[in-house]
């Protein structure tokens, strides 16, 4: 028996070494179907600047999501190999998205062995590693957006759940906790506050005041001091500043309504949205992944109910279960549900759930002689729908047209609305930068995803602004007119506008920002003025 195991760790090592580069390259060709945007771009502008000796990221203003520890990390390596220009957010959420599903795989074979770690593992992978076109393939596969926050949360709980007994465990969490917190403030909501339930109810269950889910309790707490710790030592040793996380809770009136959003962007995650498909064939696919998307809350249905009748749960399963419903509870009661790509708030739950539904149904499948065919059709079909995606024709992102008209022509240094300023800059490869402003009043520097001294006339000749015209309302392009005078050329561009002048509009130029989001970012005036619409 033991050296059946061996053989059998030893085929799905094999399997793994050869998915790899397979999974990859998928990914790589579906994200750049989806085009490089300002998210993104920051991040890789952010990782340049850090391999540039700019560690702590000093002038920058980042989001209430940093991706300090995690992302940014990752585009730091991805470019010191393989470059800065505009496929680098393309491979490095490629490399997320696989990292992500290798973390899955694992956390769902956990201690299993032979067979029941195969099919532990087929049904995790089978959820997660298929990521649909359209919104899914934007949340997941564009830019960081809490899609890779799993990758460190779930190898924290692997740790808790094979290390060896110590009183070093509880340390160990808690250093793991908050370094992604630092990344992601998600962190807290979906692996703290999970931990500090679970380990105080098994505590109370099994009375153990002084044993190690007592301990990780305190481990819970500790690592939000010491996340919020080393966020403070790094503005104050001059480094980032950052935004503070949007927490509003929404009017009861509108609970349905995102109970209604909750369910279709967990669809849209799970690829079981009919209308983000094309086709009868891509329709069919999405009623698959609805199969997936059922088996993963139906498996957070049996470990919360085996916690509540005090029969035998692993650890794990608990912590990865109270981590989805508070994230889903959190999204329903919060004012974050808008649209479709609301999808990105609750995007853990796919990692999560294919986490859970593994543990729990892979044992069961295991066990029955008759489920080998049906799961090697299943996954014929995930593959061929893999390759499908990853093949499928793609359109130019936007402002592709605009960043190759600025480079020809020469104009290498600007301003652009947000979603018109970073991604120009990363497309160009740094050869033309444009920095994010903001239109109300006046046009103004945005201090979001940007750095203070983009913004130094004394440094830098602005000499054009990229004007975004997809939102028909806009008043943008009226306001700069106001505010700079007519520009000496004006040419148009597929939902972009670009206003060449013959003066510096560095000059001048106020700076925008919210203090109450930001108290602490120093370049912020003591006031603002609102936005349009």
């Amino acid at each position: 028996m033991a050296e059946a195991n061996v053989r059998a760790r030893q085929r799905l090592g094999w399997l793994v070494v050869a998915a790899v580069p397979v999974l990859f390259a998928a990914y790589l060709a579906i994200s750049r179907g989806v085009g490089v945007n300002s998210d993104g771009a920051s991040n890789a502008i952010q990782a340049w600047d850090m391999l540039h000796g700019n560690v702590l990221l000093s002038g920058w203003t980042v989001t209430d999501v940093s991706f300090y520890t995690n992302e940014l990390l990752l585009f730091a390596l991805v470019e010191a190999v393989y470059g800065y220009h505009a496929d680098t957010t393309h491979a490095v959420a490629a490399l997320v998205f696989t990292l992500l599903v290798l973390v899955v795989a694992a956390a769902a074979k956990g201690r299993a062995t032979g067979r029941e770690a195969v099919f532990r593992v087929a049904v995790a992978v089978a959820i997660v590693a298929v990521p649909a076109l359209g919104f899914a393939a934007v949340t997941q596969l564009s830019s960081p957006d809490h899609t890779g926050t799993a990758i460190p949360l779930l190898l924290t709980w692997l740790v808790l759940e094979r290390a060896k007994p110590g009183r070093w465990v509880p340390y160990a969490i808690a250093a793991m906790l908050a370094w992604g917190q630092i990344a992601d403030p998600l962190v807290m909501y979906i692996g703290v506050l999970p931990l500090i339930a679970v380990g105080g109810f098994r505590a109370l269950r099994g009375k153990e005041w002084r044993g190690l889910d007592a301990r990780l309790v305190l481990a819970g707490l500790g690592s939000v001091l010491l996340a919020q710790a080393t966020m403070y030592a790094i503005r104050l040793a001059g480094g980032f500043g950052a935004h503070a996380a949007e927490a509003m809770l929404s009017p009861v009136a509108d609970l349905g309504k995102h109970l209604w959003l909750g369910a279709r962007v967990l669809a849209v995650n799970f690829g079981a949205y009919p209308p983000d498909r094309e086709g009868p064939a891509g329709v069919a696919m999405s009623l698959l992944h609805l199969v997936g998307l059922l088996a993963a809350l139906a498996a957070m249905a049996v470990v919360v109910s085996r916690a509540l009748r005090r029969r035998h749960s692993e650890r794990l399963d608990e912590l990865v279960a109270a981590g989805i419903l508070v994230n889903v509870g959190a999204f329903v009661v919060s004012a974050l549900p808008t649209d479709l790509l609301s999808a990105r708030q609750v995007v853990a739950v796919l990692p999560l759930g294919a986490v859970l539904a593994g543990r729990v149904w892979g044992p069961r499948l295991a066990s029955s002689q008759r489920t080998l065919v049906p799961a090697v059709v299943v996954l014929a079909l995930l593959g061929a729908e893999l390759a499908a995606h990853a093949t499928a024709p793609s359109k130019p992102g936007h402002a592709v047209d605009v960043a190759d008209w600025l480079e020809s022509r020469g104009l290498r240094y600007g301003v652009g609305e947000y979603w018109n300023a970073n991604n120009i800059t990363v497309l160009t490869g740094g050869k033309v930068q444009v920095a994010p402003v903001v239109a109300g009043e006046r046009i103004a520097a945005y201090r979001w995803e940007s750095k203070a001294d983009w913004y130094d006339a004394g440094a830098h000749d602005a000499t054009f602004l990229v004007v975004d015209t997809r939102n028909p309302a806009s008043r943008t392009e009226a306001v700069a007119r106001a505010q700079f005078g007519p520009p000496v050329s004006r040419h148009a561009f597929d939902g972009a506008v670009v206003l060449v002048y013959d003066r510096d509009l560095l000059v001048g130029l106020p700076a925008y920002c919210v203090p109450e989001m930001a108290p602490s970012i120093e370049e912020c005036p003591s006031h603002g003025f609102p936005l349009f619409g």
